[in-house]
């Protein structure tokens, strides 16, 4: 077996291009082969050497038919969560490294369902995982470790630099909540690995979906059955994908360059078991779609090749590649082969995700305690009430206003672990003392320790600048550039305001933003939010983008920032949805795409209409405003009872005049008709004025 490097990288290339134009789900592994070598190419020759070695392994040595010495590999789960579903429990862990043992070892149930033309060459890799039992410290473990990080929403690679342990001695596997890497709207990368050609001491590793690792929780109903870690290990093992060198001549430049696995021109999804997609093989076979390197449906997958345990144990008979992530020295370093009773790791968050709750409110808390199990809870919640508690998921009551500690210990007969969050709720009060109308254009410099707070601290995120504002002697940023990891969140949330006191006035809020894109195609997102329950939860306004009134489409270049107040541009929502709300709280997030950032400044909460002008109360006049929806007439129908008339105009949602009418009338029954099909279709106002007051009353054009 003969395999061609330099054909390999760009038939690696390849894939990926036909791999996203399949619009499915994918593994990112070639993608990332591709950008490490772009990054580096002195890797071709790491590549090319590998190549060289497996080309030299037998595909049919007669010892592969037999049973060999299972070799066991150490493996630690490191799960990267901000407490959501992400944070994926202990069972599924285990029930992951379950189907992993049984299709390294051909004890899968659905064996049975390997095609006949296919068995003979079924094969048992003799691999076993097992979860590491000690860290690199030493120190008792069950193999799974959690931290908590936005970068679990798209950090990919940037997940690697929170925590790692020795790749020589333990296989790291990643759990994240989604990765960034060429997503599309139709396609998911679901796990990327390192193969042992790029094996070095930051990156080796697997990254992979949470809701894709093992088949129960939140991997339920995925159709995989947790085939995608099975994949990904394959690839971790040195095995590549059997449409890597498309359908090629012979075995030597085709497929997967292993001769018993048949070349596959393209990915395979579902379970197409009629494919041939390859005819110039010899023997000309079928597709074997039942391979776990190909990408079809994890309840299609059911086998390894005689070939790829070849492959697998040149890797594990090289120090370079693989060979001392199964030696003596790292079982006994991690102590695989041990079985401790480990204390565990205190660990909680509120099981809402509350950071500030309103005077009086109840925040309920959760254990996420790790690593063993827990015989007893010692909470002590500063300001709440009770102040203790000794049960797994209290809820507390605060009554007071302020910021306050939470501390958990928990204790086992190994021992007690203790965790402290200070100043972790934020208690405000139900009805701000924060009046509106609001002008805020952060010209305080405390203004994100007194009020506002941005969430994320650091190089990135939101931050008050001198340097680059509309007006005045400050503005904000969302700082990002090209560094920034792809996909990163940043959030800066205002005080809580009382919105009632300019009520019936239609509220609007407003804002200067000024963005230009980094990366033609791509662009930031920002999302406005707002709670109206002291930020306990959020609801999104609007998500704008650069061609949605963000930034300006033509303009393309890295490192923008405006200098001009003509650069900038305001935004308006109307906000009379939440006109009764006394503690309204707005937020701003920030998300990284094209590598560029995003100011702020002159963000202002006001009315549309002056104090002066009070709504009318429902009773005092009778006013129909039909058909509503309209498609392309409105009848506005008013019993003025006894209230002179004075006109209508017609507002859009930003309160700007589409159109006056004047008319004055005294008799009790006006009907006017207003013609609407000049108008784009969207909701709008009609503003009627009677003896000086106001009454508003909404309506919505399609066509």
């Amino acid at each position: 077996m003969k395999i061609f490097s330099k054909s390999l990288v760009i038939m690696c290339l390849l894939s990926i291009t036909n791999v996203l134009m399949a619009q499915h789900n994918i593994c990112g592994t070639d993608q990332y082969m591709a950008e490490m070598l772009k990054a580096n190419p002195q890797l071709l020759k790491s590549i090319s050497d590998y190549n060289d070695g497996i080309s030299k392994a037998s595909d049919f040595d007669i010892r592969l038919n037999k049973k060999g010495v299972t070799r066991t590999i150490p493996v630690v789960f490191h799960v990267i969560h901000t407490y959501g579903a992400e944070n994926i429990s202990k069972a599924q862990i285990e029930d992951q490294m379950r189907i992993l043992n049984e299709a390294y070892q051909r004890l899968n149930k659905d064996t049975s369902n390997t095609r006949s033309i296919f068995k003979s060459v079924a094969g048992d890799l003799d691999v076993e995982f097992k979860l590491a039992r000690k860290d690199p410290s030493g120190n008792c473990t069950e193999g799974i470790t959690r931290t908590y990080s936005e970068l679990t929403d798209g950090g990919d690679e940037a997940v690697k630099n929170l925590i790692r342990w020795d790749y020589r001695k333990y296989l790291n596997i990643w759990v994240i909540k989604y990765i960034a890497r060429d997503a599309t709207p139709t396609s998911r990368v679901l796990g990327y690995a390192t193969l042992p050609a790029f094996t070095n001491s930051t990156s080796d590793g697997i990254v992979i979906l949470a809701d894709y690792v093992g088949s129960i929780g939140s991997a339920i109903g995925n159709n995989n059955n947790g085939a995608t870690l099975v994949h990904e290990a394959g690839h971790w093992l040195g095995l590549y994908h059997p449409f890597q060198g498309g359908c090629g001549g012979n075995c030597s430049n085709s497929g997967d360059y292993i001769c018993d696995t048949p070349p596959v021109d393209e990915p395979s999804y579902g379970c197409p078991t009629t494919n041939n997609t390859c005819n110039n093989d010899v023997p000309n076979q079928l597709d074997m779609v039942e391979n776990y390197m190909d990408y079809a449906n994890g309840t299609c997958q059911n086998m390894f090749t005689k070939g790829q345990k070849a492959v697998v144990d040149y890797n594990f008979g090289n120090a370079s590649y693989r060979a001392q992530n199964i030696s003596t020295a790292a079982h006994t370093f991690t102590g695989v082969f041990t079985t401790p009773t480990c204390s565990a790791i205190a660990d909680f968050n509120t099981a809402n995700n509350v950071i500030t709750v309103c005077q009086g409110g109840n925040v309920s808390f959760k254990d996420y305690s790790y690593n063993g199990v827990v015989s007893s809870y010692d909470w002590t919640f500063e300001g709440g009430t009770p102040a203790v508690s000794g049960t797994s998921a209290p809820t507390i009551t605060y009554n007071g206003t302020g910021l306050y500690n939470v501390t958990l210990k928990v204790t086992n007969a190994q021992g007690s672990n203790t965790k402290v969050v200070t100043k972790m709720i934020n208690v405000i009060p139900s009805v701000s003392l924060n009046a509106t109308p609001v002008a805020e254009g952060f010209e305080n410099a405390n203004v994100l320790t007194t009020s506002w707070k941005a969430w994320e601290t650091g190089e990135y995120g939101w931050k008050r600048i001198t340097t680059t504002k509309y007006e005045g002697n400050a503005g904000m940023v969302a700082t990002i550039d090209q560094g920034t990891v792809n996909n990163a969140s940043y959030s800066l949330v205002s005080a809580p305001y009382n919105l009632s006191l300019i009520k019936g006035r239609l509220p609007k809020l407003k804002f200067k933003v000024a963005y230009r894109p980094g990366i033609t195609g791509s662009t930031e997102i920002l999302t406005v939010s707002v709670s109206s329950d002291c930020g306990q939860t959020w609801r999104a306004l609007k998500a704008y983008s650069n061609s949605s009134g963000l930034g300006v489409d033509k303009v393309v270049e890295l490192g923008w920032k405006p200098t001009i107040q003509s650069e900038w541009k305001e935004l308006i929502l109307d906000l009379s949805a939440y006109e009764n709300v006394k503690n309204l709280m707005v937020k701003f997030e920030a998300r990284s795409r094209s590598g560029n950032s995003i100011y702020l400044d002159n963000v202002n909460i006001e009315a549309d209409l002056a104090a002066s002008n009070k709504l009318l109360s429902p009773n005092t006049s009778t006013i129909s405003v039909y058909p509503n929806p309209s498609k392309g007439s409105v009848t506005i129908e008013i019993n003025t009872k006894g209230k002179s008339f004075e006109g209508i105009k017609i507002l859009s949602t930003t309160g700007q005049v589409i159109e006056n009418i004047e008319t004055i009338v005294n008799q009790n029954d006006t009907e006017f008709n207003f013609t609407a099909n000049h108008l784009k279709e969207g909701i709008y106002f009609a503003q009627i004025k009677l003896d000086g007051q106001l009454i508003i009353k909404k309506f919505i054009v399609i066509f």
